[in-house]
């Protein structure tokens, strides 16, 4: 295999970063050196080797860099941490300003050591894919590549023209696996598709980001067909029954990744997971597994006892009443506790209102409903002494303050459904934008809770 290896010293300027580089887990592609070294402050601990080099040299027990020829220059491969620490300890690479102080100043005779690196210089990047995926894609002792970063390396190489019996052999896999790791890359970049407000997007987008719950739930008996998601492995292709479908998986990667909560999982049934979604119909034989501690994926004796001594006297946020049937598409379908004649119709109105065909309808509902909701809040606890007329904007203020009493939870929702549907939900029932009923369901899951204790 190594035949052909070559082992030389080579400059450092003429050593490049690599913009293929597996670990580099972004949507858009790095095009410069400063946005690779960015990449690698943020995600890859460089700020951490910059210290260990400057502390204790250069570690002459280490693996040379692979590097491949690139034109009169070369390209680090296998290294790209070494090398980027190197080129900011030399000042061959500027660090990004916020980043400037974790560069720290070498003396000459050590700068000057950093100017050249023993490299081995491999043939080809093709020669080089099976000795890195041995490495850092199954169990080398390296650190490896992360979930999106292997299945990205896979999804890359196949999208660059390799065949799938060439996949199996450089990463040591069967054929079979290799097809399910392009198709768990392709279910994330499906779910990026989706109308994500800022701060969700940020979440998913996290090159750390654990997205193996969804796909192994995916994984999960009858799951796919109560989804009405298929994994095509002959054309690669992810395939959507309908708009319904997408809506569920989108409430599925909302569960289990962005909003993530103790008790949800991987092996958690399909009931719990779907059980607050509007119109998802139980599977009929639903096959409830258990979790690698035994769980049936519900929160344990500890869990309650935790909820418990965090709940204060008249707290109703941490109370979960058993979530009702929802129709295809509904907002709501919760019984008023309250002598309220205007939440009793608006309730009525969200049990019967089919979202996915009327979005228009359902958010100017929506916002109806929570502002109503807000302004009983108000009207019970006295907060409004003068009887002002008060908006959605006003009531939600208020309800934030401390004028009001609510739960912890409560609150928390509140200032999410204020930070990142707050605007949608406006526009929408304003006629400024065109209602979109996968938005219109983000806030709802937003308010889920929140409506069902206070009503």
């Amino acid at each position: 295999m190594f035949a052909k290896f070559k082992y030389e010293r080579i400059a450092l300027s003429l050593i490049k970063l690599d913009e293929k580089n597996p670990r580099i887990v972004t949507l858009e592609h790095l095009k410069s050196q400063e946005a690779i070294v960015e990449y690698l402050f943020e995600h890859e601990a460089l700020s951490a080797f910059l210290k260990k080099i400057a502390t204790e040299g250069r570690n002459q027990g280490a693996e040379r860099p692979y590097i491949v020829k690139s034109g009169k220059e070369y390209v680090v491969v296998e290294g790209n941490t070494r090398i980027a620490a190197y080129k900011l300890l030399t000042g061959q690479l500027k660090p990004p300003e916020h980043y400037a102080s974790a560069v720290p100043h070498l003396p000459g005779p050590i700068r000057d050591e950093l100017l050249s690196v023993d490299c081995t210089i491999a043939p080809s990047r093709d020669a080089l894919l099976p000795i890195m995926a041995a490495a850092h894609f199954g169990l080398g002792d390296k650190s490896k590549w992360g979930y999106l970063g292997s299945r990205k390396a896979v999804y890359d190489e196949w999208k660059g023209g390799k065949s799938i019996a060439q996949l199996a052999t450089a990463f040591d896999r069967k054929k079979g696996q290799i097809n399910d790791l392009i198709l768990e890359y392709k279910l994330y970049l499906a779910a990026l598709k989706f109308d994500w407000t800022p701060a969700e997007k940020q979440i998913l987008t996290d090159p750390a980001v654990e997205f193996n719950p969804p796909v192994r739930f995916l994984q999960g008996t009858g799951h796919r067909s109560a989804i009405g998601i298929e994994l095509d492995r002959v054309n690669h292709a992810i395939n959507f029954e309908d708009e319904e479908a997408k809506a569920k998986f989108r409430h599925l990667v909302k569960k289990l990744v962005i909003s993530s909560e103790k008790g949800f999982g991987a092996t958690s049934s399909y009931k719990d997971v779907f059980s607050d979604y509007p119109g998802a119909k139980p599977e009929s034989d639903d096959t409830a597994q258990s979790g690698a501690d035994g769980s049936n994926g519900s929160p344990g004796a500890d869990d309650k006892s935790q909820s418990e001594n965090n709940q204060k006297p008249g707290d109703k946020s941490s109370e979960k009443p058993k979530a009702p049937k929802l129709t295809a598409g509904a907002l709501f379908n919760y019984p008023v506790t309250a002598n309220n004649l205007l939440l009793k119709q608006l309730m009525k109105e969200c049990k019967a209102i089919n979202a996915n065909k009327l979005p228009a309808s359902a958010t100017a509902l929506l916002r109806s409903t929570i502002e109503a909701i807000l302004k009983t809040i108000i009207e019970d606890q006295g907060a409004n002494p003068k009887r002002n007329l008060l908006s959605l904007e006003t009531a939600l203020d208020i309800c934030l303050g401390n004028t009001v009493q609510l739960g912890v939870d409560d609150r928390k929702i509140l200032k999410e459904f204020k930070k990142n549907h707050l605007d949608y939900v406006n526009l929408g029932a304003h006629a400024t934008v065109v209602p979109n009923a996968l938005r219109l369901m983000a806030a709802r899951d937003c308010v889920d809770q929140f409506v069902m204790r206070n009503i």
